[in-house]
This record gives C-alpha cells, structure tokens and sequence, in this order.
C-alpha cells in the first residue's frame, strides 16, 4: 500500500502513519503503523511537525468522504433555498421589510399606525413557516445576504422576540406587543446620518457616542404613540445591561424593564451572527461561549439561560465544521457545557467538553 505526506492539520482519527515520527532533534515521537486519534495527533502537533506520512488509502477515503460532506452541505443549503416553505419565509420577510419602512415612516411623520397590524401578520406567518426553532435559525441564516443594520435587523430581532415570547408561553396579546417591541426598538437610529450607521469599520469615539444617542431618541419619537408602554421602554432600555454598564443610564437589573432584557438578548444575537460588509457574522455557538463566560453579569440570568439552552438543542442533529478542519454531526449537548457538545465525526466521537483546544467553527 502506498504511504503519503499529508498536513498535520489535515490529520484525522482513524487514518495509519505510513512511517515513524520524529521530532527536529530525531526524537522518536510515534511509530509506524499507529492509528490516529485525537490524543497522537495532538501529540505531533505538540512537538511541532507540520506534515506525516500516512497510508494512501487513508487518505484516498477521508478525501472522498470530505468532498462527499462539502457535496451535501452545498445541496442542505440549496434544498432550502429552493424549498416551498422557505420562499414563504423569504417573501414575507422581504415584505416585512417594505412594511417595517412605512410603519416607520408613518411614525416619523405621524399619520397613523395602519402597516402595524399587517406587519405583526407577517411576523407571525414566519414563524408559523419556521417549524421549529432550528428551522427558523435556518431560514435566518439563509436570508444573511441582507446588509441591513435597520430594517432586516429589526425584522431579525421582532422574529427572535416573539420565539422567546413563546417559550415564556406568554398570551397572544403580549406576544404582539413583544414582537412590537423588537421590530421598532432602533427606530431612533433613523434620526442618525446613515454614513454613521453604515460605516464598514470601527466607528471613532465621536461616532460612537453618536450612535449611544439612539436609545433616547426613539423614546422621543415613540412616547406620544399608541403603544403599550413596554414597546417605548425596549427602544430607550435595549443597551442597558444588568451589571450597570450598559447605556443611556447605566441601569442597573432591577431598573431595566423585563421585555427591554428579552430585546436585549434578541438584539445582540442577531448582530452578532449576521454578515456585515465589513465582516463574517459569528458562529452561533461563538456567541453563546461569549455569553458563557460573561453574559450572566450583562443580562437577565433567566432569559439568557433559557436562551442559550433553546438554541444549543436546536442544533443537535446538525452538521458543523469543526476549528481542526473535520466536518461532523452534533449528537448530544451536556446542559452543564452548552457550547461543547458530542460531536459525531465519521465512526469516530470528539468531545468537546474533554478536548477544549477544538471549538465549533461553522453550522452547514
């Protein structure tokens, strides 16, 4: 059988080293004949070895199956694309688009709140698309071409709101309202230059304190609407933060209104994983090992808990591309390590809560 030189990076468990390895100094590291797992491989890499030699038809096969997963990942994508229930998602979030841009516009000019309610409806009619809140996630995602820091972006957190309503099981009247909430909490950055809100690139200290600016402002535009006052309080209150650090006020848990805490965390999580011109947005579960390790200070620890658990589950079954390069399937997430699930790659299982050098890269 023939042996080939292949990247450590493109190592993977279950392949056969072709011959011995050794180290600069000619330090036997591992033998020939070794089959790899995780623990040999990281011991190569420890000892810096940037290539090995392995049995051909190892290679030949995790080649083909790798073209095989990329083949399946490119047709996922375009199956819903091409699917009955996502051109409904898609056309009633395009129309949600035009319908958030008169409402708003009614608002800014005062002559009534008629789109309101036609809007609400389509909100709801994606929902009602989405089945379930991975497929919804889904259909988000695929709707990322959208470079809209306004509109998609409030259409985005709307959607996310009315799921967290639902989850908190909250009355239909209350889930229009919350869903109200987060499709109007940034419309005081429509009184902002949109060289400013546009910017592709890190805004100066100036422009940053410009943009603070919008949380009052849409209060101003909002407090002498017909709106449920909670709806007024999510537009001035979605940048404040429990630990007091957030902005206009730097409030503090108990002064922050509760759907202001559920719009917050729509809020950031769509900005986070959406693309912008000027960057790649996040993986979901970069977001969520962000939270980890600081969200519980910054939001409501309730909402976020309950955030973070319905969106790590929703992704059990799904495929991901793992920072080593291997693409596999989630097969079981710990409710104590959200973001380190059991992830399936071919007959093998990484465990991402015992190997904390590997991290999910993408969803696919």
């Amino acid at each position: 059988m023939e042996i080939k030189r292949i990247p450590i990076i493109h190592a993977t468990e279950g392949m056969i080293l072709g011959e011995d390895v050794y180290t600069d100094a000619d330090k036997l590291i591992v033998t020939c004949n070794t089959v790899l797992n995780n623990v040999v491989i990281q011991k190569i890499k420890k000892y810096g070895v940037f290539h090995i030699w392995v049995y051909e038809k190892e290679w030949e096969e995790a080649t083909i199956e790798e073209e095989i997963e990329a083949k399946d990942i490119y047709l996922h994508k375009e199956k819903l694309r091409n699917s009955q229930d996502f051109n409904a998602f898609k056309h009633d979030f395009e129309k949600s688009i035009n319908g958030l841009k008169k409402t708003f516009g009614r608002i800014l000019g005062d002559t009534g709140l008629e789109e309101t309610e036609e809007l609400l409806g389509r909100v709801n009619a994606m929902v009602k698309h989405g089945h379930g809140t991975l497929h919804i996630m889904d259909m988000l995602n695929c709707m990322r071409e959208y470079d809209d820091v306004t509109y998609a972006h409030s259409i985005s957190v709307g959607l996310l709101c009315r799921l967290i309503g639902e989850w908190l099981k909250c009355p239909e009247n209350e889930l229009q309202e919350l869903t109200l909430a987060g499709l109007v909490h940034d419309i005081g950055k429509l009184q902002i230059s949109n060289s400013i809100i546009s910017k592709p690139g890190k805004l100066t200290s100036q422009e940053y304190k410009i943009i603070q600016t919008h949380p009052k402002l849409g209060y101003s535009i909002l407090q002498d609407k017909d709106f449920d006052e909670r709806v007024k309080l999510a537009a001035l209150m979605h940048h404040e933060r429990c630990d007091g650090s957030g902005y206009p006020f730097q409030l503090p848990s108990e002064k922050i209104d509760y759907w202001s805490k559920i719009v917050s965390i729509a809020d950031v999580y769509d900005a986070m994983t959406a693309d912008r011109s000027y960057r790649k947005g996040m993986c979901p579960f970069e977001v969520l090992e962000i939270w980890q390790k600081d969200g519980f200070m910054k939001y409501d620890p309730g909402l976020l808990m309950m955030f973070m658990e319905k969106t790590a589950y929703s992704y059990i079954n799904s495929t991901v591309r793992l920072s080593d390069g291997r693409i596999g399937e989630i097969v079981s997430i710990p409710k104590d390590a959200l973001t380190r699930p059991l992830v399936r790659v071919g007959e093998y299982f990484v465990d991402l809560s015992k190997q904390k050098e590997i991290v999910i890269q993408q969803i696919i």
